[in-house]
């Protein structure tokens, strides 16, 4: 009996957070952020309940889209960075996701004129591709590009 009970509880919970994400979703359409970002956060709560890590790091990256759509660039890196943790903690880590966050993460630090954790992040990216990719690839080869822009900087920076 515990045990169904169990199940109907986990159940109702995993029903409520898809509900909640449906209306982020929604919101989003109506570009209501703030809206969504209310329900996201709904949704990332429940999600807990269900340990879906992956689940959550997806949540936490779209929560950091939300940021970055409104210019919030050190909330979207607190939240990029959560995803990227969660994510990295995956045994079968998506490695282009992976590559996205960087990605995202530079982004973010070049917005707030740190361009050594613009550096950083985008080497990381840069790194992963070459690994996945291979160093003649199309992604690799950009995103050495920018990182070689990047690294003008630093240097420019420094002097």
């Amino acid at each position: 009996m515990k045990k169904i009970f169990l199940f109907l509880v986990i159940y109702a919970i995993s029903l409520i957070a898809q509900s909640n994400y449906q209306l982020y979703k929604e919101s989003l359409k109506r570009k209501n952020l703030k809206e969504a970002k209310i329900y996201l956060l709904k949704a990332i709560n429940e999600s807990f309940e269900n340990d879906d890590l992956k689940t959550i790091a997806k949540r936490y990256e779209e929560m950091a889209n939300l940021y970055k759509k409104t210019k919030s660039y050190y909330k979207a890196i607190e939240y990029y960075k959560l995803s990227l943790k969660l994510s990295l903690s995956e045994e079968s880590s998506d490695i282009p996701a992976l590559i996205l966050l960087y990605k995202k993460l530079s982004f973010c630090y070049s917005k707030i004129g740190n361009t050594f954790k613009t550096f950083k992040y985008s080497y990381k990216a840069a790194k992963l591709a070459n690994k996945r990719y291979g160093k003649n690839s199309k992604v690799t080869k950009e995103l050495t590009k920018e990182l070689a822009k990047i690294q003008s900087k630093l240097i420019e920076n420094s002097i």
